[in-house]
């Protein structure tokens, strides 16, 4: 099969490699849809380890071609949405192998494409949500592999998400919105920072307030916008430069006259646990977490169940799509260029004219391949 692999010297080739075959407790994916993550093009220019020849590709959608020993909750034909890292082979290929509870089953009313845009960051969004910060979950969540959650307030909290327009930071706002979905009585007051062009999307999403990043005085319109009181919980969807410390400085002050610097704890988390094998990335290793894969078995659960309100929709809203165009060939080329593989403001300083190589901007780059098969088979009708 054809599929998009690491390469020497630092580099994504498309060649043929062997189609996988599904072990026991596992399913093989005939391969739709694949989402473009920033971590993909990382890999690439970072390789996880030495060992070249991974199948590229961390978030993607597809049909089950076959089962492995002992598959009793998927049948032949079902669409699936699922993610892989490091050792695992990704989703830029025909076909990819995953262990049957690491995905969830895509609702009647949701794309490929769509579905494509959700696991790995929101994921990474329930996880800093309801496990780091601790806040209340609309699904089963599990404390055995963190001890000690943060300090609830005593009033109504404000929780703050700067860079909202990322695909995390939409994710974040999606899960808090199933958050009040599931339970009404839950209260929380939610202010996004990111671009102004975005801040209709973040509104329609429960932002309360939204504020421009490039506004000199957004910290001040935190404050105000608080009453004063400052913010009880933050998720910084790109912790790069001084971003962190700006943060820190609208939290509330509660009984510390030093302010939030004597009190604030950060902390940091890989999702990369709970997908069932450890990792190797920039010289450090992470280990796989069972508990952390309990958790993510659990969180697939959910999704599979689809929205309280509607079944053939998902509980939280998928990214919005930016179709890409062509096959495995262009992800390399065109793909990679956009996210890039340094920090955000090293990250393509020069667009180029084509409208599909536009900045990215609350949305989410997707390969259609099942896309690509229509297309080919229409231009052969047609000649």
């Amino acid at each position: 099969m054809q599929a998009l692999i690491t390469a020497e010297p630092n580099l994504a080739v498309v060649t043929d490699v062997p189609l996988p075959e599904p072990q026991a407790g596992e399913i093989l994916v005939r391969v739709h849809a694949v989402a473009l993550n920033p971590v993909d093009a990382l890999c690439v220019a970072h390789p996880l380890d030495e060992n070249f020849g991974r199948v590229v590709g961390s978030d993607f959608t597809g049909t089950v071609a076959k089962l492995g020993q002992g598959v009793k909750n998927w049948a032949i034909g079902d669409r699936v949405a699922a993610c892989s890292i490091n050792p695992r082979p990704g989703g830029f290929a025909e076909y990819a192998v995953l262990e049957e509870d690491l995905a969830f089953r895509i609702p009647d009313g949701v794309s490929f494409e769509e579905a494509a845009t959700v696991l790995l960051c929101s994921l990474t969004a329930a996880r800093a949500l309801f496990i780091r910060l601790g806040l209340p979950s609309p699904f089963p969540t599990t404390a055995e592999f963190y001890a000690n959650y943060p300090v609830k307030p005593t009033r109504t909290p404000t929780i703050l998400i700067y860079s909202a327009s990322t695909s995390v930071g939409l994710f974040v706002l999606s899960v808090l919105q199933s958050m009040i979905t599931a339970d009404p009585s839950f209260k929380i007051n939610v202010i996004a920072i990111g671009s102004s062009n975005n801040h209709a999307k973040f509104v329609s999403l429960g932002a309360h307030h939204s504020f421009d990043y490039r506004d000199f005085e957004w910290q001040k319109k935190v404050l105000v916008a608080t009453d004063g009181q400052g913010i009880d919980y933050a998720i910084d969807c790109l912790s790069e430069g001084e971003r962190t410390a700006q943060i820190s400085r609208v939290f509330g002050t509660g009984d510390n006259p030093d302010g939030i610097f004597g009190t604030q704890r950060t902390i940091y988390g890989v999702v990369w646990t709970g997908l069932g094998h450890d990792v190797v990335y920039d010289n450090g290793h992470v280990l796989e977490s069972p508990p952390a894969h309990r958790q993510q078995a659990v969180d697939f659960k959910f999704l599979s169940a689809g929205s309280p309100c509607d079944k053939s929709k998902l509980p939280i809203e998928p990214n919005p799509v930016r179709l890409m165009p062509g096959g495995l060939a262009e992800v390399a080329k065109n793909g990679f260029e956009l996210p890039g593989s340094d920090l955000v403001n090293e990250r393509m300083k020069s667009f180029r004219s084509e409208s599909y190589m536009k900045p990215i901007f609350a949305e989410k780059l997707v390969y259609s391949f099942l896309f690509e098969v229509r297309y080919y088979i229409l231009t052969a009708i047609v000649r």
